[in-house]
């Protein structure tokens, strides 16, 4: 009979067959090899450093690697399948999705696929998901970014990846193994290195991609913006160049006449209730967080005309302090109709939405409240 605690060892051995190495560096090896049981192909990435002299550092980094790994999903970031550890050797294995494909600086658009505008969302995209999860890439550079045999983006090699705690704001600088021939300021002055950094390197990348055809880029002035050396005149975070990008993008992309009036139907009323943020416009996001949010409230308002509270749409959007009008009202069919059109949109579609409700919300004033006695 188990009981709560026991540890349960899984002996039961599994069966690889090895295909062909796949590429080295200063930490490892990996390597192709397929399941014999579902003959689903694997990466296996072998910690083994060729420098014995940083071989506890780098075992250390190996094991930071598989508990960020395992913490994140999303279909832009290669998936970790599993992890074997020999701690008494100093040696492991990671096992990960197969990514067929080549590196981002061999991407060449055919006419018929994905376009640089769209691996640029991609990779956006990305990034600002490990920004929500506190993550740190450290290491941005072609060969860590992949683009595989159906044009997707994969992102690779967390070796040098930092979790950041609840307090920390970023990390001292690594060495990128790619030519950068202008540091950010925050890195060249003192050595820090947060997000507001990879949005400087992932500009960079971009701007070295692109090359000549940069002036013709879609995105060309949001690069401009992401390169600033000063933090002051960079974006803050991927998050604002995420909506940046969405940004007057609604009437671009395939959304016929009643898909935008029924954003812009929703998106009036929600603005109109909310008079002033206080400190700070706080997003909450998290698209999955708002579209589980406004299904409860649809539910408990479904027999309403109007919402009953307005706080509880507003904290489907955002979080933090701000001030409401519980005497505007916002329809409940309005809110279900904007809710019923966003689960039919692509995720894609979906973020489009979302970020142009932010852009509304963040235009709003905000008022600073110093909470000083005198």
């Amino acid at each position: 009979m188990l009981k709560t605690g026991d540890i349960v060892e899984f002996d039961r051995k599994k069966q690889f067959r090895y295909i062909r190495p796949l590429g080295g560096g200063g930490t490892g090896d990996t390597h192709l090899f397929e399941d014999e049981t579902t003959d689903m192909l694997f990466a296996f990435k072998k910690y083994a450093p060729k420098d014995l002299d940083y071989i506890d550092e780098y075992y250390v980094r190996f094991v930071e690697e598989i508990k960020i790994l395992f913490k994140i999903s999303h279909p832009n970031i290669v998936r970790v399948y599993n992890y074997y550890l020999y701690p008494e050797a100093k040696l492991g294995y990671l096992q990960m999705e197969y990514v067929d494909g080549e590196t981002i600086d061999k991407f060449e658009p055919c006419g018929w696929g994905k376009e640089w505008n769209d691996i640029f969302i991609e990779v956006v995209g990305a990034f600002e998901y490990l920004e929500n999860n506190d993550i740190l890439h450290r290491d941005i550079r072609p060969a860590n970014i992949l683009i595989d045999k159906y044009e997707n983006v994969k992102i690779i090699d967390f070796g040098f990846g930092k979790k950041l705690k609840s307090d920390e704001k970023g990390g001292k600088s690594v060495i990128l193994n790619w030519p950068v021939t202008e540091l950010p300021d925050e890195v060249y002055n003192d050595g820090t290195y947060n997000h507001q950094t990879e949005v400087y390197f992932i500009g960079k990348l971009f701007q070295d991609l692109l090359g000549e055809e940069i002036e013709k880029f879609s995105f060309n002035h949001i690069i401009d913006k992401m390169i600033k050396p000063k933090p002051s005149q960079r974006y803050k975070s991927f998050f604002e160049v995420s909506k940046e990008i969405s940004t007057g993008i609604l009437s671009q992309v395939d959304f016929n006449e009643s898909e935008k009036e029924i954003y812009l139907r929703f998106a009036n009323q929600l603005c109109n209730v909310i008079s002033k943020f206080i400190d700070r416009f706080n997003p909450l996001n998290d698209l999955s967080a708002t579209l589980s949010l406004l299904s409860a409230l649809i539910r408990d308002n479904s027999l309403e005309e109007y919402i009953q509270a307005n706080e509880k749409l507003l904290n489907c959007f955002v979080s933090g302090r701000y001030y409401y009008s519980s005497r505007k009202s916002v329809e409940v069919e309005c809110v279900k109709n904007f809710y019923e059109l966003l689960i039919r949109l692509s995720p894609y579609r979906q973020k489009i939405v979302i970020d142009n409700i932010y852009t509304r919300l963040s235009a709003i004033k905000i008022e600073i409240d110093d909470d000083l006695p005198f």
